[in-house]
């Protein structure tokens, strides 16, 4: 008898947990997204700002043109596990849009065993050893006056790797969770 109770507990409580993780890592896919859309409008207040600088008083700083394009990669990068969460990403859907749900729930699957997980492990793995290097080497800007640390843009890399494996793991239990 209360070997059986802990067998219902056991299946009652594993559900819970994946819902939880579920949750968590879909709020992670979002969050990363919101970040992203804080910097877009740093980026443009940086870019305005150096436009006005070089145009109106000749003035340029090549840190600020390196930051702008720091903002603009990391916010490409952020944003990919975002826009992977709210089904906005770019696809060829000549065929796609014709199917039915459960036919594009399957491709869906598919693709992500197939190509999803696949690449975001070598953006974990590669990727943290691009930013581990760079971080050895205390790598900085090829130009005078660039801005230093490039390890940090780097580390971005390795951080949209680790956020579309969390996204990708998110569709998957959503996948299962519906079957």
């Amino acid at each position: 008898m209360i070997i059986r109770i802990c067998q219902l507990q056991k299946i009652y409580y594993y559900p819970r947990v994946i819902e939880k993780l579920r949750d968590t890592l879909n709020l992670i896919s979002k969050k990363s997204g919101k970040i992203g859309s804080f910097l877009i409008l740093l980026l443009i207040i940086l870019v305005s700002i150096s436009v006005i600088l070089r145009y109106v008083f000749s003035i340029g700083f090549i840190w600020l043109q390196d930051l702008y394009i720091w903002i603009h990669a990391i916010f490409i990068l952020l944003g990919l596990a975002y826009t992977l969460n709210a089904d906005e990403h770019v696809r060829i859907d000549l065929l796609y849009r014709s199917f039915k749900e459960k036919v594009k729930k399957k491709i869906n699957f598919i693709g992500i065993l197939l190509f999803g997980l696949p690449v975001s492990f070598i953006l974990i793995f590669k990727g943290f050893d691009y930013f581990y290097r760079s971080f050895l080497l205390n790598e900085s800007s090829k130009e005078s006056g660039g801005l230093p640390f490039i390890f940090i843009l780097k580390f971005f890399i390795f951080l949209m790797g680790v956020l579309l494996f969390f996204e990708l793991s998110r569709q998957i239990l959503n996948f299962l969770r519906k079957k």
